[in-house]
């Protein structure tokens, strides 16, 4: 892949032939013509545009064949300009990579400019996606993401269209573990008790069943809007089994959740014709908010582990993403958790 030197030495390149090109360095000869309306001007020659791929500096994407299922997943890695400490990178997994890998190291790359006390620690950046030139490959994703459970109740999706197959967290999980984490580590030095998972919506619901039902494999969970709702609030259920085992978890989490995602506004139809009632309906049903605090107030009480939560007023499903993914890096790489927000249940 070529690096960020390669391009610029190439677009200056570009720029010189561009400007020795089209700026004329002697008087206006007989073979040029003069556009109409510019008496005395010289009409320059057409130069067809140079295109080049952008490319992310410090990154390179492998292709991995999971050894379970023979899937291909397309995997991201980035790595800091500073040098690694002695015990080598903390590590962050972004789910969705396709969508947010670059959203990412923006946001550890803006951090490293101006380095601060109580800022951003550098870390390695791991997006796992697929081989796809889309943002999400929907149902895979709806797979891999969700919980394993006996029986599965699923509501009607607002777009009218059944669901995929779901319930492949573990497999997802065992993936990660076994063939991602071990490519990361023989790339670059880095701190394998420092590893941190991130997500959103359905990558949401997945940090949350990950910390729930195996502690130990990161040590910081980052939950962006979770599908808590997924499978009648199955989650719940296994988090109320860690409460109560009376079990200790040493790590972070932070919840996050637009302040508009349980709004139910009436609004135009979607680009993919979802009817603005059943989205109304959906919205209400799923109670995005109510249930992120519900559950970071239940997760309070787990021994060792330390939970934020944080609503952004005025992001909805979407748009809050940047916000949070900006905020929750700063939870997990910062040398102190910052302070969380009363994790109470909505009366």
């Amino acid at each position: 892949m070529p690096t960020f030197g390669h391009a610029m030495a190439r677009r200056a390149a570009v720029a010189t032939f561009l400007a020795a090109a089209v700026l004329p360095t002697g008087p206006a000869s007989a073979d040029r013509a003069a556009p109409a309306g510019a008496p005395g001007t010289t009409a320059t020659p057409f130069i067809e545009p140079v295109t080049m791929p952008v490319t992310i500096p410090r990154a390179e994407q492998v292709d991995l064949v999971s050894d379970q299922s023979g899937a291909t997943y397309r995997i991201y890695i980035w790595r800091p300009a500073t040098p690694p400490p002695p015990e080598g990178y903390p590590v962050v997994t972004v789910l969705d990579g396709n969508a947010v890998f670059g959203m990412a190291t923006d946001i550890m790359g803006f951090a490293g400019l101006r380095p601060r006390a109580g800022g951003i620690e550098p870390a390695v950046i791991v997006g796992i996606g697929y081989p796809i030139d889309r943002p999400m490959d929907l149902e895979r994703r709806s797979y891999d993401l969700t919980p394993p459970a006996a029986t599965m109740n699923l509501p009607p999706r607002p777009n009218g269209r059944p669901w995929p197959e779901v319930g492949g967290a573990d497999a997802f999980l065992d993936f990660i573990e076994d063939q991602v984490k071990p490519l990361v580590a023989a790339r670059l030095p880095v701190d394998p008790a420092r590893q941190v998972l991130m997500g959103h919506s359905f990558g949401g619901l997945f940090t949350l069943h990950v910390l729930l039902t195996r502690p130990g494999a990161f040590s910081a969970y980052l939950a962006g809007s979770p599908s808590i709702w997924f499978n009648d609030r199955h989650v719940d259920g296994e988090a109320d089994a860690l409460v109560a085992s009376g079990r200790g978890v040493n790590a972070r989490l932070f919840l996050a959740v637009g302040g508009d995602e349980q709004r139910a506004e009436p609004g135009p139809a979607t680009a993919g014709g979802m009817d603005p009632k059943e989205r109304q309906r959906w919205k209400r049903q799923n109670r995005m908010v109510d249930n992120t605090r519900e559950m970071a107030a239940r997760l309070s009480a787990v021994p060792g582990l330390t939970v934020a939560f944080q609503e952004f007023a005025g992001e909805d499903h979407g748009s809050v993403v940047p916000a949070f993914m900006s905020r929750a890096l700063r939870f997990a790489l910062g040398p102190d958790p910052a302070a969380p927000e009363p994790a109470t249940a909505p009366k």
